[in-house]
């Protein structure tokens, strides 16, 4: 009796700390955590739509920096089944602030459709993950 209560301790220390892991490595993910727009009081206004992201200082993000905001696509069959999950590019963000904890971005460009799958919701959206592969320095004013 005593073996399968120890088994059990161990059972559900493994699993308290495989969640802790896992939680620890996707509080590492960069991602868009909030979207916001300002209110256009003439029609001769500028739109803008910030996007928020968790980003600690580790996070090597930085002013200018341009990178990919992408979106984990999970495939289903008719029966609802996952069939399997892609990454996609949705477009780039451009860092225009980070403090605190925070990155602000702006659109930079959305990546067109034509050699990239469909999207249900298209632009980018709360949830879409940042990758900085690939990214680079914007220093062009607009």
């Amino acid at each position: 009796m005593r073996k399968i209560h120890l088994l059990n301790l161990f059972a559900v220390l493994y699993i308290i700390f495989g969640v802790i892991f896992s939680r620890a490595v996707a509080a590492d993910a960069i991602e868009v955590v909030d979207v916001r727009r300002n209110i256009q009081l003439a029609d001769t206004d500028p739109i803008y739509k910030d996007f928020y992201l968790n980003a600690s200082d580790s996070s090597g993000l930085k002013k200018n920096l341009v990178v990919k905001a992408t979106r984990k696509i999970t495939v289903k069959n008719q029966g609802s089944k996952v069939i399997g999950t892609f990454k996609t590019t949705v477009g780039l963000l451009k860092i225009i602030q980070v403090d605190g904890g925070v990155a602000i971005a702006r659109l930079f460009e959305l990546t067109p459709r034509e050699e990239h799958p469909m999207l249900e919701q298209t632009g980018i959206m709360i949830g879409d993950q940042i990758d900085t592969d690939g990214s680079f320095i914007d220093n062009k004013k607009k």
